[in-house]
């Protein structure tokens, strides 16, 4: 297992192969001394070593990732988006999965992971609950069927976890509050804006929505047999 010019170590400290000569092995210490080793005895003493520092090293590790997970904690947000057709889910980027961000300083506020409520500003309704799905990506508006007057614009990839069949049907407006935000309704009169909000006022949003969404599904079904069954 041993090489010359690889890097070891013993209780004495780290040293370098300088020659092989079996059952016998040259080494060269960091503080410059040279010694001659038993093979043998030096491999179950490496093996050691290395067993020990590898456990450090997963220690480390989890100790690493036990801090990148509390400084990435997932954030919430509400997404104004603007609907003048209330009944339909007709507008830019929703097809193709993406929320837009208007500027560089507002992209960079999101991270994979991050989830969003949708929220139609005309019908004055929240309809849909998302998780961003990657990082910002710099496209034109454009591409993704919108009209603004820019040609450079930031693109949020998202998944999309509960929708209402239209925003008319959503979770209205007024029988909404949240606790972090007594005078939140002004500020969601700004298409593409983002509303940060906690994760309980976003947990109470997101699982209205997903009872609403459900309940959709189950008349899609029920109707869907009612066909089945005058057709026979």
């Amino acid at each position: 297992m041993f090489e010359v010019d690889g890097v070891y170590a013993n209780r004495n400290g780290k040293y370098t192969v300088i020659a092989i000569d079996p059952p016998k092995m040259h080494v060269r210490y960091e503080n410059g001394s040279y010694s001659e080793l038993n093979m043998k005895l030096q491999e179950r003493i490496w093996l050691n070593i290395k067993s020990e520092m590898d456990a450090e090293q997963a220690k480390l590790d989890r100790a690493a990732n036990v801090v990148r997970r509390g400084i990435a904690k997932n954030q919430h947000f509400i997404k104004v988006i603007s609907l003048p057709v209330a009944n339909e889910l007709l507008f830019p980027g929703w097809h193709e999965q993406m929320l837009m961000a208007l500027n560089p300083i507002q992209a960079s506020r999101f991270n994979p992971g991050d989830r969003v409520i949708c929220y139609a500003m005309e019908a004055n309704s929240f309809f849909a609950v998302a998780t961003i799905t990657g990082a910002p990506k710099i496209g034109n508006p454009k591409d993704y069927t919108f009209t603004i007057a820019v040609t450079e614009a930031h693109f949020l990839p998202i998944d999309i976890d509960a929708v209402v069949q239209s925003p008319d049907e959503g979770v209205d407006l007024d029988s909404v509050e949240l606790e972090d935000y007594p005078d939140f309704k002004s500020l969601l009169a700004q298409p593409e804006n983002f509303l940060s909000i906690s994760e309980d006022d976003f947990e109470l949003l997101a699982e209205l929505l997903t009872e609403l969404s459900e309940d959709d599904d189950s008349l899609d079904l029920a109707d869907d047999f009612d066909d089945e069954e005058d057709e026979d």
